[in-house]
């Protein structure tokens, strides 16, 4: 594994990033918790704190401070009537495996969660004006992100025996201020809203 944060594309700040994400609840992170503790103690493999684990929704291109509260209240308007029409689902989370940076767990592909990730680009081009980067890939959580070279070996003996990560209930979308630190090799984040999906289940 090489170290994330030199491949990552730089950020304007350090701090303030929005982002739209889907949080575990207390028990989900529980259960997560138990692989990542299995890689205490890997050198240049710090890992992430269990209350800032996520999946990643959607990065947007503003940060908290460029945003006036009108904006905010736009915003919160669009996504309130978007996640009137996505009903609540869950992903299933694979094995926490070694990627070329971090270790994470990908859940299996999901017409859900695309068209939830379409859903929220829309809103926000719709409520700012502006498409928002690129999506990721899929949907992913991470354990832990590289800081330097750290053997995909090691990581695999250190997860052996332990299985899936599970169930990831998507009932709620939040949206909150994320700071990135490269020296901890951490993310962390302030919650500033949330909306339930409250959409119609289909047959």
């Amino acid at each position: 594994m090489e170290n994330f944060f030199a491949r990552m594309e730089p950020w304007r700040k350090p701090e303030g990033a929005l982002h739209l994400y889907v949080l575990p609840t207390d028990d989900e992170a529980e259960r997560y918790e138990s692989a990542r503790d299995a890689l205490t103690g890997v050198e240049h493999l710090p890992l992430m704190p269990v209350p800032y684990l996520h999946c990643t929704l959607q990065r947007l291109a503003q940060f908290d401070d460029e945003v006036t509260q009108a904006d905010f209240s736009r915003l919160g308007a669009v996504l309130d009537s978007a996640c009137a029409d996505i009903a609540a689902f869950s992903l299933e989370l694979g094995p926490a495996r070694a990627g070329e940076v971090a270790v994470e767990s990908w859940a299996t592909p999901s017409q859900e969660w695309d068209a939830m990730v379409e859903a929220c680009r829309s809103s926000v081009t719709q409520a700012w004006g502006t498409s928002p980067p690129a999506a990721p890939a899929g949907p992913h959580l991470s354990l832990g992100y590289a800081t330097g070279p750290v053997p995909r070996g090691l990581v695999a003996d250190r997860l052996a025996g332990h299985g899936p990560l599970g169930t990831l209930r998507v009932d709620t979308l939040h949206l909150v201020s994320v700071t990135v630190r490269p020296e901890r090799g951490t993310f962390d984040f302030l919650s500033l809203a949330n909306w339930e999906l409250t959409g119609p289940r289909h047959a």
